[in-house]
């Protein structure tokens, strides 16, 4: 074993400051050839590394096993050689599964920040039996695991322990050339069997910081700049599910060929674009069945607009205004399933890059085709989108200052221009500064402006993100608006690091806002204040491993002062000692004279009564092959009048060391007795009734995931999910009296109450087959099988055994499809 002595040159920054813990690179003149062994000689003369500690689960502690590293370059890679000691190699936790997906293995990880500005990095990760993980950081703590590089790494376990030896090219780094290279790295390891993790340097999850908290890496001499082009070509077939008019089915089977491509535009830019993209989904997204206002909020999950995209989600803001699932949307006026279900993106590119003074930029440009549904009219017109980002860090990264800018143009025709916006754009201006070590004070501005025809406007005021027709509402609705602009803003102080946190924020959204073209964002005409005190554990106690406990209170305002909002909360959440997890969350809302201005639909803002929810979460010890999970909750509010219980139960099984198994039911029972049911006569008159009623609901999901993983290459995932929920309305009534302080006497009865008034049944199923091979590094095949099935019988009462038999005898829609992808770097 041999210590490294980091000269004094380095370490005497200044005399106040700690000096940055480092190790060093030698270069090898020989090739090194991956197979998890040290037996090249340059592993003979490359220094030794091994004072790590533990973070996981006591902050600094001493490190159960010993780790120790090695690094050594050439002209193409730096390459990682790190030995993991372990007393009992035949206890080492190896599972396979697919790439990018964390079991509850060893895991060993190398992070290269090699800009060295301690605000990025990117990670790699594998554990003993070859599966690998990726993922990059931004912002110093935001880690982003859909990004996907190509590396490679061995692997091997002997009496020792367990080894890795990495090669990391320098064409997938992103660093700026220079005689000697200086890259931020840091070393983590899991240890499954104990819940132990060990990192190098010294690692303090209570500063609530990573990459700058890395060590240095130095003797990387003569590198210069990478080559960086990578070209993706690619083919599709697939075979899909269509009705034919006047009944039956057809299965059309379509092709697409496409190319992705990603080049280096000098050391420091690179540019990611696609030709007629596939942009399928692996996964599908879960079945809901929506009675609110507003739209649901689904998950990104197609590749390109993942990878890399950490630049473009500074928090709250940027992803308000940027919800990249607008881009190859449902068609706006989709209104049939003979109608195209996406609209199809032609071309998209994105440049991201960086300037000298340490400056990030990124732009994103994307172009959607023109759609047309059977009946020949257009359902969504050719779209145009622009998106830019750039961001400056100051004082190594404790202070930032950044913009964003969003704009989308569609060619409207007849068919579509009195119903959709023509044009909308966001500017956005945000900052943070970080004093004192542990605070941060951040703020944000944004303007939108959208533009449309009087029709598109007059919808866009009436849609339930500002309801202009609402009494009493700050933003007055008017019929020859063209235009339509507002501004959000938000103020935040908090204290990050330590046991101990705090956060105050304020936000403020002005009614005119509309953010919903290309951004994602139902809350305007709304100002808010939110105060929330946390503690964490750093330390181990005599009953649980770590743990954290949080209090907030949160109030919300119309821009006009009406009260619409006040909640106070308490959550808890711990790991016991026995490594199973418990959380606790309790939270009363709708305190005060606090009003809804949106539960009518457009009418009256109608005053809510206080409201209780109560849940508790458990998860079995992830180590063992099986592991438990149970989640209750209970809600009751409107003086005991409504009422909601949910239960889910699941376990997640592993069978052997190559296959996974997770099932998991949930029920929900809720009665709503003020559930909004319709508005009766015409929209803007004093003459309209706004009734609610009494909803009884049922709600039953299964979900079913199995995994096998052949090998760290081929893998096959199946997820199916049946979806069944019935309601019944009874007892309408209409607000007659929405502000009044007792409940009975915002309603009295409306029509007929006697018996039920309304009923439906949802009747949902989604699953999906996926092999996955990755046949040569970087290329893979993928061969899916996608089937959703709808029941749209007469709806009935909740059967589950009957509405099952009559979910899968309606006929499915498949859709088979065959990808095939291959990497070139020439």
């Amino acid at each position: 074993m041999a210590w490294l002595v980091v000269p004094a040159s380095l370490a005497r920054a200044q005399d106040t400051t700690p000096a940055t813990p480092t190790a060093r690179a030698v270069r090898t003149t020989t090739p090194i050839t991956l197979d998890g062994h040290d037996r090249e000689s340059v592993w003979r003369a490359a220094p030794i590394t091994d004072d790590f500690t533990q973070f996981v689960p006591v902050e600094a502690g001493p490190a159960r096993f010993r780790t120790a590293f090695q690094v050594a370059y050439d002209d193409r890679a730096v390459y990682v050689f790190l030995r993991m000691y372990d007393p009992r190699p035949d206890s080492l936790v190896s599972l396979l599964s697919r790439r990018d997906v964390r079991t509850p293995s060893e895991w060993i990880k190398v992070v290269i920040d090699g800009f060295h500005d301690r605000r990025s990095g990117m990670q790699f990760m594998v554990n003993p039996a070859g599966v690998k993980r990726d993922a990059n950081i931004s912002n110093d703590v935001q880690e982003d695991g859909s990004w996907d590089s190509v590396w490679d790494v061995a692997v091997q376990t002997d009496s020792l322990g367990w080894t890795a030896e990495y090669a990391i090219p320098f064409s997938q780094l992103r660093y700026t050339p220079a005689e000697e290279l200086v890259f931020g790295f840091g070393i983590w390891r899991d240890v499954a069997r104990y819940g132990e993790r060990d990192a190098w340097p010294t690692y303090r999850g209570s500063m609530q910081t990573f990459a700058s908290q890395l060590g240095d890496l130095v003797g990387i001499t003569g590198v210069g700049s990478a080559r960086r082009v990578e070209v993706m070509p690619y083919a599709v077939t697939k075979n899909v599910t269509e009705p034919q008019v006047g009944g039956g089915w057809r299965h059309p089977q379509q092709q697409t060929v496409g190319l992705d491509l990603k080049a280096g535009l000098g050391p420091n830019v690179t540019l990611d674009a696609t030709i007629n993209p596939d942009f399928g989904q692996v996964e599908a997204d879960p079945a809901v069945l929506n009675l609110s206002a507003f739209e649901i909020r689904f998950e990104e999950r197609r590749p390109f607009f993942l990878e890399g995209g950490s630049l473009f989600r500074c928090g709250g803001p940027c992803e308000g205004i940027f919800y990249t699932r607008r881009l190859g949307r449902t068609p706006s006026l989709r209104s049939g399933a003979r109608d195209p279900l996406f609209s199809r993106i032609e071309g998209a590119a994105k440049l991201t890059g960086r300037l000298k003074s340490g400056a990030q930029f990124g732009v994103v440009a994307v172009s959607s085709a023109k759609e047309v549904g059977k009946s020949g009219r257009t359902i969504e017109p050719r779209t145009a989108t622009l998106v830019g980002r750039f961001v400056q860090d100051f004082r190594e990264g404790r202070s930032q200052i950044g913009t964003m800018l969003t704009s989308m143009i569609r060619d409207l025709d007849d068919d579509t221009e009195p119903f959709l916006r023509r044009d909308a754009s966001t500017l956005l201006l945000q900052g943070y500064h970080r004093f004192a070590e542990r605070w941060e004070v951040a703020a944000y501005t944004g303007r939108s402006v959208v533009r449309g025809s009087e029709a598109a406007i007059r919808r866009t005021q009436l849609t339930s993100v500002h309801y202009a027709q609402r009494p009493s509402n700050e933003f007055i609705y008017d019929s020859t608006r063209t235009l339509m602009d507002g501004g959000v803003h938000s103020l935040q102080l908090r204290r990050y690091a330590g046991r101990v946190r705090w956060e105050t924020v304020t936000r403020y959204a002005e009614p005119g806002t509309e953010l919903n073209d290309l951004g994602f964002v139902t809350l305007v005409n709304d100002a808010m204040l939110r105060n929330q005190l946390s503690f964490a554990s750093v330390q181990p106690s005599s009953w649980y491993r770590r743990g954290n406990l949080n209090v907030n209170a949160e109030q919300h305002w119309t821009t006009g002062g009406l009260p619409t909002g006040s909640s106070v909360a308490l959550f808890g959440r711990a790991e016991l000692l026995n490594f199973w997890g418990v959380e606790l969350y309790y939270t009363t809302w709708n305190l005060g004279a606090t009003r809804c201005i949106t539960c009518a639909r457009g009418g009256p803002a109608l005053r809510m009564s206080p409201s209780q929810l109560i849940s508790f979460e458990f998860e079995g010890d992830l180590r063992r092959p099986i592991q438990p999970t149970l989640q209750v909750e209970f809600v009751k509010g409107e003086d005991d009048r409504s009422w909601r219980s949910t239960a889910e139960v699941g376990l997640i099984g592993r069978i052997g060391t190559r296959t996974s198994l997770e099932v998991g039911t949930g029920y929900e029972r809720r009665v709503d007795d003020s559930q909004h049911f319709a508005n009766y006569g015409d929209v803007l008159s004093d003459t309209t009734h706004y009734t609610v009623a009494r909803l009884a609901q049922s709600t039953l999901v299964l979900t079913t995931r199995f995994n096998i993983t052949l090998t760290p290459t081929v893998s096959l995932q199946v997820y199916a999910q049946p979806f069944i929920s019935a309601g019944e309305f009874t007892d309408r009534r209409e607000i007659v009296a929405s502000d009044a302080p007792r409940y009975a006497d915002r309603f009295r009865p409306y029509g007929t109450t006697a018996g039920p008034i309304g009923t439906f049944t949802s009747r949902q199923f989604n699953s999906n087959v996926v092999l996955r091979w990755e046949y040569r590094l970087g290329s893979q095949l993928f061969l899916v099988w996608q089937q959703g099935r709808g029941d749209g019988s007469a709806p009935g009462p909740f059967a589950p055994r009957q509405d099952l038999g009559r979910l899968f005898a309606a006929h499915p829609n498949n859709t088979l499809l065959l990808k095939f992808s291959y990497w070139m770097n020439p």
